[in-house]
């Protein structure tokens, strides 16, 4: 697959699937073209001696300090070591190739003063599959993400450390040499381009938006077969209830659940002797749909954060508009964006975990065993699945730690000047984290109503069944107790391999 960027038009699909997968990434025609005209310009304005803030002056609160020509590459150089203080475990490599495509796309916008060979060589190493190593702690989110962004763009200077398909970590140098290219000179103002924006934010949260859209609609599957299982009442996502209260999210999960348990034998309208149903399965419209709109929310933030300028100076805007008091740099409304997926995705983990609850006790799960232990097992010699619903109920514990939003936690930098900042990283990570953790309950959810599917000797729905069949494929059907731990983490893969 090739990707042209052109600052404009990048997607959510598109940064999962070049970090993800072998994407050729290059610059449109249009792009080449303003970002060769925008390094002119700011050529121009050097020669001028236009004071141009990075360039001319030092960063930060030294931007009262001139620099001279002569000392340009030394300062661009400086700034990329010495802003390359993150700390602590790497980044995933899918996240640094995402961070490394992003800020692409922002030099593609011809608005940065980039010299082309800098932007060249960014291309060049995501091309040739080379992984720079990139602490993932020490972002405020604020003047960029400057931390991850200087260890992103080492290599191009003879520094940090970076590795290849195959390879272990080795000198940035080295692995950048591999490539064939020269090394750009990164002067200008290139060293402050490469790590002026917001790209460990949106780096790590694209893809973690990316994965709550698949996650959501998983979770209406998974929770469909708890319905079943549990012959819940279908009144709940009639479409009548839904557009009495019509989100749009509502809406959608209702027209889902419908379409899952289209032809049971075990999801029917209330009756007599089954009226309503507990509200981990009668609100999951509400609950679900909310999630629903929340990702979405999200990516429609995030898909106009990674097609924006995020930069200052900027350069050659309308009317030829010259700004060196730009803010966009700034990731405020990523991170804000970011806690509130977090934080429903983490709704959608506790209303799966309800349900599981329900599976495992005798009380509420309308006739099934004591935590689903099989009819040929003696219970108390065999314990069932009691302890994966203790899992789970760690893990909603562990998200619930992690509630408080990163967005709120502004501690100012840089002797005051940088006096709000929005901590946007660590909302990422909080997103990324609420999804992954989301992603395992409703993996367990999914391994009780296989059982109780078992036990019941109950047919799925004609839409759930590759559900079902992609998890016993995997993992049979528990007679007497065995290691629970693998049979979750077989579940969690099955349902990666289902369409949804």
């Amino acid at each position: 697959m090739s990707l042209l960027l052109d600052g404009q038009s990048l997607t959510l699909q598109a940064v999962a699937q070049a970090a993800r997968g072998t994407v050729t990434v290059g610059l449109s025609d249009a792009a080449r073209q303003r970002v060769a005209d925008c390094h002119a310009l700011l050529q121009n304005m050097i020669a001028d001696g236009t004071p141009i803030y990075g360039v001319t002056t030092g960063f930060g609160a030294l931007d009262g300090k001139k620099v001279p020509p002569e000392g340009n590459r030394a300062q661009q150089h400086n700034l990329l070591k010495s802003h390359a203080a993150g700390i602590g475990a790497p980044m995933r490599d899918d996240e640094t190739r995402a961070m490394m495509l992003i800020r692409a796309n922002v030099l593609a916008s011809g608005l940065t003063g980039v010299s082309m060979a800098s932007l060249e060589a960014l291309l060049a190493m995501l091309n040739g599959g080379l992984v720079p190593h990139v602490p993932r702690r020490g972002s405020v989110g604020a003047c960029g993400d400057l931390a991850p962004l200087a260890h992103m763009v080492l290599p191009m200077i003879g520094f940090g450390r970076a590795k290849l398909p195959g390879s272990d970590w080795m000198p940035g140098a080295k692995a950048f040499a591999s490539l064939g290219i020269p090394a750009p000179a990164v002067s200008g103002r290139d060293g402050i381009a490469l790590i002026n924006g917001t790209e460990q934010t949106t780096g790590i949260g694209v893809l973690a938006a990316y994965d709550a859209r698949r996650l959501v609609r998983l979770a209406e599957a998974v929770a469909a077969m708890s319905l079943e299982v549990l012959g819940g009442v279908s009144d709940a996502f009639d479409e009548r209830v839904a557009l009495a209260k019509p989100h749009p999210g509502q809406i959608a999960t209702s027209e889902a659940l419908r379409q899952y348990t289209a032809g049971s034998q075990a999801v029917l309208p209330s009756r007599p002797s089954r009226l309503r149903d507990g509200l981990s399965l009668r609100c999951i419209p509400q609950v679900l749909g909310a999630s629903r709109d929340a990702v979405e929310h999200a990516a429609a933030t995030l898909e106009i954060e990674i097609n924006a300028v995020n930069d200052n100076p900027i350069f050659g805007l309308v009317d030829g508009f010259v700004t060196s008091n730009s803010g966009n740099f700034h990731g405020q409304r990523a991170g804000e964006m970011l806690d509130m997926l977090a934080t429903s995705i983490s709704s959608l983990a506790v209303i799966s975990e309800r349900r599981a609850a329900r599976l495992v006790d005798e009380k509420n799960s309308a006739g099934l065993p004591p935590f689903l232990i099989h009819h040929q097992a003696r219970p108390g010699e065999n314990s069932g699945f009691m302890i994966a619903q203790y899992t789970a109920a760690s893990l909603v514990a562990e998200l619930r730690m992690r509630s408080v939003p990163a967005s709120l936690q502004s501690v100012p930098t840089c002797a005051n000047t940088e006096d709000h900042v929005p901590m946007s990283p660590l909302a990422a990570e909080r997103a990324a984290f609420a999804v992954d953790t989301a992603e395992t309950i409703v993996a367990i959810e999914a391994l009780l109503a296989a059982q109780a599917y078992d036990l019941r000797g109950l047919t799925p729905a004609p839409a759930l069944r590759p559900f079902y069949a992609a998890i016993r494929a995997r993992v049979p059907c528990m007679v007497e107790d065995r290691e629970m731990g693998e049979d979750i983490n077989a579940c969690r893969a099955a349902l990666r391999e289902v369409a949804v």
